[in-house]
């Protein structure tokens, strides 16, 4: 491909540690191998049943915000110890009885579970359900529960589910996380009095000589908080304060400072950051534990090695920390999770090995666990985070998505309903690929093509690698919040 073919390419969110180097982007041999692969059949499938106006999720006479009218159900990989499926059985109770129905409640477990190498479409069928918009009485309930670590319930399954269904993860290293979970979110939903305040938090570092934390400021973290002329604050209508911390504020004591409450207005009912991830290879024994930390404007920028002081992983989590009852929009490379393969790079078509099995970052299971209380969820990113989530391949602007699901969270839906824009610019995406290589089958492509065609390869998946961890079911108790004076950037 000619030189200028670097030109407007995503930009991954991540920085391997140890090096102080990007992840990352797309090379010209890679852009190669994603033009002359083939859409995969079930993806392409699901994706065509829509259009730019589809609709997702339940159907239209349910109201997605009332259990007892869409159902909750729960799966348990098989490796779940008897101990932890004890653990998490409060939270189980608990649905039970909002939803009222023994017909929209189900465990699925036994004849019903999860079979090695089922795709989403295979285990509907065994359901008798096919992939399409959710009516829970055909026997799968709208809010569904893995409980699983992703080698046993793979990431894939979940991205495909997720696409009609209102999904959730749960894995823990022990029965005692579970257990704090669960009731961590049962006292949050029966408490008489919401330990968090009306307003969210914003953290978005620009490191020095970097140009994906420049970009992801400038767009999306100054837009949210309304420090432009083209858009208003995000959560004006549901009358919530926004506290950004950017820039130079954003440093690791401040992001212990906002999930410790000891910021103006207490504990932020949500905390939304944007940063790199830290990247930690193959073979570095550091990678389970501190995978997608959140890297800090305390990190001196490109070509430096990022330190324990530089990044914010589960282990600097404190025990003192106030996060009960808080959603943690967390963008960055692996911030929610790893494959064990890396996506983006399919040289040859042979996927390149990043992780010895595909695991959940720490960080989100620190928050959920915590022993004060944990947060209600985290929706994070799998894999390698990238500009495409903010911009259009042509690089402009484009944070609607972003604006779309934190403001549903503000309004105080199900986080596995406000989600759902993810969900459809996965979709979206997907029909244009499928569309565009059927048109292109048999000719032989310019480099401009195939450029074109990985791009959209990239932005698809990118689209799609959104998870939530936690239970989709959770909600923030926005009405009993009390209103709050604005606060302006710290």
């Amino acid at each position: 491909m000619p030189p200028d073919s670097q030109l407007e390419r995503p930009i991954p969110l991540g920085i391997f540690a140890e090096s102080g180097e990007s992840i990352g982007g797309i090379d010209d041999s890679t852009l190669e191998s994603f033009a002359e692969q083939a859409p995969e059949p079930e993806r392409a499938q699901l994706a065509a049943k829509s259009d730019n106006s589809a609709h997702f999720g339940v159907i239209g006479e349910i109201d997605a915000k009332d259990l007892a009218q869409t159902g909750w159900a729960v799966m348990f990989a098989p490796g779940v110890e008897r101990e932890m499926r004890e653990a998490l059985r409060p939270l189980l109770d608990h649905r039970k009885a909002q939803v009222g129905d023994e017909r929209l409640f189900r465990v699925f477990e036994g004849p019903t579970a999860y079979r090695p190498g089922d795709t989403a479409a295979r285990w509907l069928a065994r359901q008798d359900v096919r992939q399409d918009i959710v009516d829970p009485n055909l026997g799968i309930p709208y809010y569904l529960l893995i409980v699983g670590q992703p080698d046993e319930i793979p990431f894939d399954f979940q991205y495909a589910m997720d696409i009609y269904w209102a999904v959730g993860r749960l894995w823990f290293p022990s029965a005692d996380d579970f257990r704090m979970y669960a009731a961590s979110v049962i006292q949050y939903e029966t408490m008489p009095r919401v330990p968090t305040s009306r307003q969210l938090a914003i953290f978005a570092p620009e490191n020095d000589g970097d140009q994906a934390t420049r970009l992801f400021r400038s767009q999306v973290a100054n837009s949210l908080a309304g420090s432009t002329l083209s858009r208003p604050a995000i959560g004006q209508s549901q009358k919530f304060a926004i506290q950004p911390f950017t820039g130079k504020t954003a440093t690791k004591d401040a992001l212990n400072q906002i999930l410790s409450g000891a910021i103006p207005n207490g504990t932020s009912a949500v905390v939304f950051s944007g940063s790199h991830g830290a990247v930690f290879r193959l073979d570095d024994p550091q990678q389970i534990e501190n995978q997608g930390a959140i890297v800090c404007q305390d990190w001196e920028g490109p070509g430096h090695s990022i330190h324990r002081d530089h990044r914010y992983a589960a282990s600097d989590l404190s025990k003192n920390a106030k996060v009960h009852g808080l959603v943690h929009v967390l963008f960055a490379c692996y911030g929610a999770g790893c494959p064990q393969f890396d996506t983006f790079n399919r040289k040859a078509n042979t996927p390149k090995p990043i992780a010895p099995k595909p695991f959940l970052s720490r960080l989100p299971q620190a928050l959920l666990s915590h022993s004060d209380g944990g947060a209600l969820a985290v929706l994070g990113h799998v894999d390698r985070a990238w500009s495409y989530s903010f911009q259009t391949t042509a690089s402009k602007p484009q944070i609607q998505a972003f604006r779309d699901v934190i403001g549903r969270v503000l309004q105080g839906e199900r986080l596995g309903q406000a989600t759902d824009q993810f969900n459809i610019r996965w979709a979206v995406l997907s029909t244009e690929l499928a569309e565009a290589m059927d048109r292109l089958a048999g000719i032989e492509l310019s480099d401009m093509q195939k450029q074109n065609l990985a791009k959209a390869w990239i932005a698809r998946d990118d689209a799609r690698n959104y998870i939530i961890f936690g239970d989709p079911a959770v909600q923030l108790r926005v009405a009993e919040m009390p209103q709050l004076e604005p606060v302006g950037a710290l």
